[in-house]
């Protein structure tokens, strides 16, 4: 492991997000529109991330059983409690989304995408069919044109057709998984586009889109992400996201449909953010408009970013941020205890680099004031950059005090705040456009 040096400054206040109650109230509403279109929810996932979340957010969501509601998921990437919330609440952020579209505007078809996503495996991270996730994926996009209030039609052979006043914007939506299929699955939705859009829509004109899901070729995991801020989060997110597009634009991605004018791709990802302690869930947005563009054109791509970007407004159920104080001074009073596990103290030491290991092995440990604070791999990662050279030549020939010093920045880094160790159960989590 690198030793790299990224830099972000402690945030003074929290970040505007929702209470874990009013997600449980939304897939309530999710569920109760279900059933209104007579499609069962009972013992489907539905059913299940909202006993969890409910659960979650009288009780913490470190006391919840998740194995036992998500019994067929026992097998799945979950090391540790969070795991099982910031997975869950990947889940849950995109039923919402789909959610805002549908109370401003329920396309034509919605039904049988419903009936499909219901029926889908509880994580992305376990499909082994992608047809629920690809249909979700669909909503999701469509969410977008629905709360901008076009008219969206689910029902014909494209995956989206959304209608403005002055433009219809066909949209074939594709999720790719590996950097081998990127090219491929991106022909396949031109070739589509190519045979399914008309030439003529009343007076309005007609624009082809591509939407493009790369949560998964940017990580291959499709799980999580850590942090330290919220902005390192999103930036984590976004150079991932960069760097796919720019690797698309060495294909030819306008040949050969003259009505295509652009490609949306998108990560739809879950994040634990350090500081202030907060989950997050991120769908990052890149768009590739075609380089020559008439007039016409270019008004057109304005209306389709403002469509996208109207949809990313604050839900007025947020709590604002609140502002946060920074610890100046820690105070170890006398029979503090702590302990250093010795090989990954030793590599560092000796070489300035670590052999990763996992991320939630323990490699420190302190007891101050009668409780025990254990740290993990991924607690000295994050404290990792502050580490440099100098400060390794600078505690030459002080090994006992670099030992105490590791462990005092592993704990700073845990509690910057007067206020921290109440912001430490995670009771909101954020999502939407970032």
């Amino acid at each position: 492991m690198q030793n790299e040096p990224i830099s972000y400054p402690l945030p003074i206040e929290t970040i505007p997000s929702l209470e874990l109650s009013r997600h449980v109230d939304d897939l309530i509403e999710v569920r109760d529109f279900l059933e209104g279109r007579d499609i069962r929810t009972a013992n489907t996932r539905i059913e299940r991330y909202t006993n969890y979340l409910r659960q979650a957010a009288t009780g913490g969501y470190g006391s919840v059983d998740a194995a036992k509601i998500f019994k067929g998921a026992a097998e799945g990437p979950f090391e540790q409690t969070t795991d099982w919330l910031l997975y869950v609440l990947r889940e849950a952020h995109e039923l919402m989304w789909i959610l805002k579209g549908l109370r401003v505007h329920i396309p034509r078809g919605i039904d049988a995408k419903l009936k499909i996503i219901v029926g889908g495996r509880d994580f992305a991270a376990l499909d082994k069919d992608s047809t629920s996730r690809d249909a979700q994926f669909e909503l999701r996009i469509a969410s977008y044109f629905c709360q901008s209030n076009c008219e969206v039609d689910l029902s014909t052979e494209t995956d989206i057709v959304a209608v403005s006043d002055d433009q219809a914007f066909y949209l074939e939506c594709k999720r790719v998984g590996s950097k081998n299929k990127l090219s491929k699955r991106l022909s396949e939705a031109k070739a589509q586009l190519r045979g399914r859009m008309p030439k003529k829509s009343g007076a309005r004109t007609i624009y082809g889109c591509i939407a493009v899901d790369v949560t998964k070729l940017a990580f291959s995991h499709n799980g999580l992400t850590f942090a330290m801020t919220n902005e390192h989060s999103r930036d984590v997110v976004q150079k991932k996201l960069i760097g796919i597009a720019v690797d698309s634009q060495k294909l030819p991605l306008f040949r050969d449909c003259s009505n295509l004018f652009g490609y949306w791709f998108q990560i739809h990802i879950p994040s634990l953010i350090l500081q202030p302690p907060t989950t997050a869930t991120r769908f990052s947005s890149f768009h590739i408009f075609r380089d020559s563009m008439s007039r016409k054109e270019s008004k057109s791509a304005k209306a389709f970013r403002h469509i996208f970007e109207s949809s990313s407004q604050d839900d007025r159920r947020t709590i604002p941020a609140k502002p946060l104080t920074p610890r100046l001074n820690f105070t170890f009073p006398s029979g503090t205890e702590f302990s250093v596990d010795e090989s990954v103290f030793k590599e560092f030491w000796e070489h300035g680099e670590v052999v990763a290991r996992g991320i939630n092995d323990e490699v420190a440990t302190l007891k101050l004031n009668n409780r025990e604070h254990a740290f993990s791999f991924l607690d000295f990662t994050m404290v990792l950059p502050s580490l440099t050279d100098q400060w390794r030549m600078a505690m030459a020939g002080e090994a006992d005090r670099a030992r105490l010093e590791l462990v005092v920045r592993m704990y700073a880094q845990r509690f910057p705040y007067e206020e921290s160790e109440e912001l430490s159960e995670l009771p909101y989590s954020m999502f939407g456009e970032q």
